[in-house]
Formats: C-alpha cells, structure tokens, sequence
C-alpha cells in the first residue's frame, strides 16, 4: 500500500493533533509544515521530523503533497484550501469551513474542480460515540419526525484575550479581533443538530449582546433560530462569557413525534407514559481527534465519501455565518444552498 504524504497548514493545537495522527498512522507520513510565525513552524518542524515551509504555495510546489490539512485561525482557512485543491490534494479544514459566505462559495467551487479527490471539513463531534448514538437514533426513526432541537456552545474562553496570543505574524489576536461565537463555537451544536435533522436550514433569525466579554470586538453572545426544510425548527446559543464549567453535552435536546433526547436520557413512547433510557454509560467529552483522522485515510484509500465534505460543511457553516448576520441586522435571512 502507497504511503500518503501529508501536509500541515497552521501549527496550533488542533494542527499539531492532526499532525500527531498522521505520524502513528502506517498509512501516512508527515512530511511538511507550514506557519506564518517562524518560530511556530521551525519548532513544529523540529519536533514533528517535518520540513518546514513559510508558504502553502512553497510547500505544495517543493513538498509532494497527496494530503493537506489546514489547521489555520478560522479566519484564514480559504486560501490554503484553495490551493490545496488546485494543487490536487485531498484536503482535510477544520471548522468552521470559512466564517463567509464568499469564502465558502470559493472552497466549494474549488473542491468540484479537484474531482477524485476527497474532503473532509473537522465536524469532530460526529466522531463523539454519544452524538454518533443520537444520530442512529434520529436515522432509524425511533424518535419519529423531528420537529424541534437546540443545543448551545456556552464555555468561558477569557484566555482567549491574553496577552501571548497576540500573533505578530498576524499583527494581531485574530480571536478577540474576529471571531464570533455562533460561527466559531455555534458551528459544533448547529453541525450536529443539522446531522440529526438530516436537513439543511433555509431561514435564520438570531439576537446578540457584547456584555460579559468586551475584549471581543465582535459580540460574545449569539442566538440564532434555523428552519429547515422539513420544517423543524432548531435554536443555538453561543457565548464565551459564562461564569461556571461547560454544559454536559451541549445542553442537547432533540424532540420527535415518538421520542425526546435529552441531555443524557432517552424517552420513548407516548407523552408521560414514555419510557426513560440513559445514555449517560457512552463517552461524552474529548476530541476524537484519531477516529476523525482514521475515517479520512479510509475514505481516501476505499475511494469513498466522508461523512463531512466540502458540501457538507458549507451548508452547515453558511447557516452560522447568516446567523450571525440575522442578529446583527435584527432581521430573518435566507441561508444558501450548497451542493455537487
């Protein structure tokens, strides 16, 4: 079997996870790195036995690619997904796929040009055994026609504003500057209530503030309401000001004519005569970074579909991303559709 030879775009935590993977795994070899910040990229190098490189466009050209994983800032995730399309790699991009609608539109032109090749857009919590339970449930049918669901991403990310996460290869703190939290954290619940929707949403309504957070430039508290085209309807909460731990299971709820998913338990049947399950004995936190990693080889050497692609993912960021419009402009928006 042909060994793989991966690239990395964006040597942060969750690229150095990444790269970490493609290092155990027989299937691949780490064979590049690639950081704006010199001194991010040569340590990487140096610890990962990688070549680093200052560009995507160096890397691409001198490096061999059959794989590129871009690990950039949210902000930053077109350009070098682009490339790595046009370069014909397959191409493994974080979430949120892009943080704008014209971002998406070109990853997703890009990717229909690199026919053959596959994507995968890092919805991470797909690979969670809970979420991946909740999904069977919706799929089989045995919570009936879904007709309500929210989730929320509420965690305390104060740290995100300290002083050493300034970039200077940036020229700037890219969190505190742009990030915002229905498209940056709100992608994780919005994706997965999307996947057990088994739709994609087609209007956003939303509300925000900026109190508990006022380093963010942006607003730190974000609400979006989605209807899909079944017609459920679903609502994400997002905000990085909160006094006290993370929710379990992102506050999950999941309403179907002949069932509930709620936090942890089940109930099945009829009104309060339904009977209760637990679903508490299933893994429940963590980053499943190695399954995500294992799934993309697969899909790449079986020459399969993976269970997020750049369709995929559009649809489910470009629904945040008008989220946070909808709020901002205190209207309803449309959500474009993506497809092959």
């Amino acid at each position: 079997m042909p060994i793989l030879r991966a690239g990395l775009v964006g040597c942060g935590h969750n690229g150095l996870a990444h790269a970490r993977c493609y290092q155990r795994d027989a299937r691949t070899e780490l064979a590049a790195v690639c950081d704006l910040n010199e001194e991010r990229r040569n340590r990487a190098a140096a610890d990962l036995g990688a070549t680093a490189y200052p560009t995507v466009a160096a890397m691409l050209e001198a490096a061999d690619l059959d794989i590129v994983t871009v690990n950039t800032s949210d902000p930053f995730h077109v350009e070098p997904f682009v490339e790595a399309c046009r370069a014909g790699c397959h191409v493994f991009v974080e979430k949120p796929m892009a943080d704008s609608i014209a971002g998406l539109e070109a990853m997703v032109e890009a990717a229909r040009a690199n026919s053959g090749r596959q994507t995968l857009v890092g919805h991470i919590l797909r690979f969670n055994p809970f979420f991946a339970r909740v999904k069977e449930l919706c799929e089989s049918g045995a919570l009936g026609e879904l007709f309500y669901l929210e989730a929320d991403y509420i965690h305390s990310l104060f740290v995100q504003a300290a002083a050493e996460r300034f970039n200077p290869a940036l020229g700037m703190n890219w969190y505190t500057a742009r990030e915002q939290p229905c498209i940056g954290g709100g992608i994780h619940p919005f994706d997965l209530l999307r996947w057990f929707a088994g739709a994609n949403a087609v209007e956003v309504a939303g509300f925000d503030n900026r109190i508990a957070f006022p380093e963010m430039q942006c607003p730190d508290c974000q609400v979006f309401l989605a209807r899909f085209e079944t017609g459920a309807v679903a609502k994400v909460a997002s905000a990085y000001g909160p006094v006290g731990p993370r929710p379990p299971v992102n506050h999950l709820s999941v309403y179907g004519t002949r069932g509930t998913v709620r936090d942890t338990d089940l109930w099945l049947g009829e009104g309060h005569d339904a009977e209760h399950q637990s679903l508490a004995e299933l893994p429940l936190e963590g980053h499943p970074y190695e399954p995500e990693v294992d799934h993309f080889l697969t899909c790449i050497l079986q020459d399969r579909p993976t269970i997020s692609d750049a369709v995929d993912g559009a649809n489910s960021a470009a629904a945040c991303v008008r989220g946070a419009e909808a709020a901002r402009l205190g209207k309803t928006l449309s959500v474009p559709q993506f497809a092959w």
